[in-house]
């Protein structure tokens, strides 16, 4: 068999044409355009995500601080004995005589407890409440003995030191006043801070003399005071915090992000909540503290801001909480 062969008229195709590269750039531009969204996407949700859950946690926080506070409000180490008739002008609570000369706040102990509407404290921002809490329920150190103005405790490891403002308690009253030079498990009565040495009720300062721990009136104990306000006012960063003050020191900021803080109160036999102006002359008898925080998503670790969300709106979130104050429930 003869082959023959037959001549070609052209060349071979080779390579891939205009056309073909460009649907294949077509196709990669559009594979990386959808890698870019996904990544875009996932970085927002993520953003946004972290932003979430550092509102949660300054909500956890602030609640937590705030309700040990006012958990103990208006608490001492002591109570009125069952036996012993609550006296009107007291409810359940000790009667308290306060010999301290200050004029500041934190020397008021007044009712244990009081609210501000509206930017009434000094310092807190306009539109928003606040709260000032007074208690002495920790480190208290039992009495041994009480004579001539001055306090000999059990023991001498205790944390009152010179110049601080403690309470003393036993069944039937308390007082206030700065103890003097502390040393060792002596506490004297007699510094520059008080009016006066004499610890009875009545006109306190011209008070007649009060002996503690005796048998009749039960044991005595001895503790600091603390007293707090806790308000929301400007960080200097560009936002507002809640921030607490702590007796004559420099206020703290706690947390960031706080839009606004509002308060109610419970009150015997109410059917709901009251604002702070609606309690009155009746703090005494306040029973727990409803508190609405609501908060923003601040700038984290990240450069733009991550306080707005998926949808392009800020995160805020409004976040409720009640606090029953425990010496008042028991």
């Amino acid at each position: 068999m003869n082959v023959r062969s037959v001549p070609r008229t052209g060349r071979d195709q080779s390579g891939v044409t205009l056309v073909e590269m460009m649907i294949a750039m077509l196709l990669g531009l559009l594979v990386v355009g959808s890698a870019i969204g996904m990544f875009m996407a996932n970085s927002r949700v993520y953003k946004a995500t972290e932003s979430l859950g550092r509102i949660q946690e300054n909500g956890r926080i602030g609640f937590e601080l705030m309700a040990r506070d006012i958990r103990e409000a208006d608490g001492t180490p002591c109570r009125q004995p069952q036996t012993q008739p609550a006296l009107p002008q007291y409810g359940k609570m000790l009667p308290i005589a306060n010999l301290l000369t200050s004029g500041a706040w934190w020397a008021n102990w007044g009712s244990g407890i009081q609210g501000f509407e509206n930017g009434a404290l000094a310092g807190s921002l306009a539109g928003t409440d606040a709260i000032e809490l007074h208690s002495a329920n920790t480190s208290a150190t039992t009495v041994q003995a009480y004579s001539a103005g001055s306090f000999t405790l059990s023991t001498a490891a205790h944390d009152i030191r010179s110049n601080d403002v403690v309470l003393a308690c036993d069944g039937n009253q308390g007082s206030i006043f700065q103890a003097g030079n502390v040393a060792g498990s002596a506490v004297p009565v007699g510094a520059a801070g008080n009016c006066g040495s004499n610890l009875g009720l009545g006109g306190v300062c011209g008070a007649v003399p009060y002996t503690y721990a005796t048998v009749e009136n039960g044991q005595a104990s001895i503790a600091r005071v603390h007293a707090v306000q806790w308000y929301v006012a400007a960080n200097g960063h560009g936002g507002n915090s809640l921030w607490q003050r702590d007796m004559g020191n420099p206020p703290t900021e706690v947390i960031d992000g706080v839009r606004d803080l509002e308060l109610t109160y419970l009150l015997p036999g109410a059917a709901d909540y009251v604002a702070a102006n609606a309690v009155g002359a009746n703090w005494k008898e306040v029973t727990a503290v409803r508190i609405e925080l609501e908060l923003e998503g601040q700038q984290g670790i990240h450069e733009d801001a991550i306080k707005v969300g998926t949808d392009g709106q800020g995160i805020r979130r409004q976040i409720t909480h009640v606090v029953t104050l425990r010496n008042r429930s028991i």
